[in-house]
């Protein structure tokens, strides 16, 4: 008989077995593949604020992003964590730089660092960057780190503190008792519980509906690329203007290719020095492949910010799916008509950011009974009224 069971053993799964572990639970966490295999093994690991939406949303963005430095002794020096590397946004027109002078102004009163800037200071913040732009966005304390392996870190602590993982273990079904969880079916038996948490990224929707919850949450890929290893290129991290654009504003797109892919141009510079670029946001369900049409798209976007890339080689391309839901926001908290279901899914692009507040969030609603940060607008209870 466990306390807890965690289904799903991605990067937020992995942060609350870890939080409730060290609680003192008795913690039982499930992954029908391996750890990462989803979401945080697709994704290039940025962490910033500056791609947050004023609201609710950034500002638990800037609680998790600050709870870094308070963690990062028990993660390890492993995970290829850089501070205030910075991130960057390049605007092709005034159109954009409105869109984004706004999201700004709302972010700064939130005490985010960030500002507009000039052409010419954006590129010497990156040399390599294109003059051909009408300014950007900059964000000095945006970082990044290696997804891979905060996930494992996570996973790490938590079998440190008791937890008992199990892999391949694909969840089929609950068992309940008087309306509330009493157990987790499986293809490798029934598990007794009290509680469970569902971690399940883009198949957390899929989840709940094996309880007989109706939440909507539904995948969305990102295509990515990674190029061979080259010297020292950029240390920021960069999107395009058009990557907040169609994340918060897709209505202002007009070309109907650029809405169907979600494309827009982020790229950064990992530790070994390959450069990982991307992206998209497409609905095609659980279809994974990656596609030429997308890939195309892709370089091309980012020749348009740096032509002198056009002789580097791609290596690898690989895609992933991120949880979306309707508002942007995630699903955190307990199911009012399932007590002992508790959701923590829903991050869709910032799950790396989001993990460790989130797994401390949880842990406290289900140890201590109340989170220590209001965390009402994530309710899952918001989509079943």
């Amino acid at each position: 008989m466990y306390d807890v069971i965690v289904v799903g053993g991605g990067i937020i799964g992995c942060s609350v077995a870890w939080q409730l572990g060290k609680r003192g639970k008795n913690v039982l966490l499930l992954e029908r593949n391996d750890s990462a295999s989803g979401s945080a093994g697709a994704t290039d690991g940025f962490v910033g604020c500056h791609t947050k939406k004023p609201g609710p949303q950034l500002d638990l963005a800037i609680q998790s992003i600050a709870m870094f430095d308070e963690i990062m002794e028990d993660l390890g020096p492993d995970i290829d964590f850089e501070a205030n590397a910075g991130g960057l946004q390049p605007v092709e027109d005034k159109e954009q730089w409105d869109v984004l002078s706004q999201m700004v102004e709302k972010q700064r009163e939130s005490g985010v660092d960030v500002r507009m800037i000039s052409a010419q200071e954006a590129c010497r913040l990156v040399p390599g960057l294109s003059p051909d732009i009408y300014g950007a966005l900059y964000s000095p304390t945006a970082n990044k780190v290696n997804p891979l392996r905060l996930t494992f870190a996570y996973r790490r602590l938590a079998r440190e503190s008791g937890v008992t993982i199990l892999d391949g273990v694909t969840v089929t079904g609950f068992t309940l008792e008087g309306g509330r969880i009493k157990a987790v079916q499986s293809d490798h038996g029934e598990f007794p519980c009290g509680t469970v948490v569902n971690c399940c990224g883009s198949w957390a929707g899929k989840v709940a509906k094996l309880a007989g919850l109706d939440l909507p949450i539904k995948p969305r890929k990102g295509q990515l690329a990674v190029t061979e290893p080259i010297g020292f290129y950029m240390r920021p991290t960069l999107q395009c203007a058009r990557y907040n654009v169609i994340k918060f504003h897709p209505e202002r797109i007009k070309d109907p290719t650029v809405l169907r892919l979600g494309s827009s141009m982020n790229i950064v510079q990992t530790a070994e020095g390959g450069l990982v670029f991307g992206g998209t946001r497409e609905f095609v369900d659980f279809e994974g492949e990656n596609t030429f049409e997308a890939i195309e798209t892709m370089a091309k976007r980012v020749l348009r910010f740096f032509p002198q890339l056009k002789d580097v080689s791609v290596i690898r391309c690989f895609s992933g799916f991120r949880p979306y839901t309707p508002d942007g926001l995630p699903l955190l908290g307990e199911v009012s008509s399932l007590p002992g279901f508790y959701m923590a899914a829903g991050h869709e692009g910032d799950g790396i950011a989001m993990s460790p507040i989130t797994g401390k969030l949880i842990a406290e609603l289900i140890v201590d009974g109340a989170p220590s940060y209001d965390i009402s607008s994530f309710s899952p209870n918001r989509f079943l009224v």
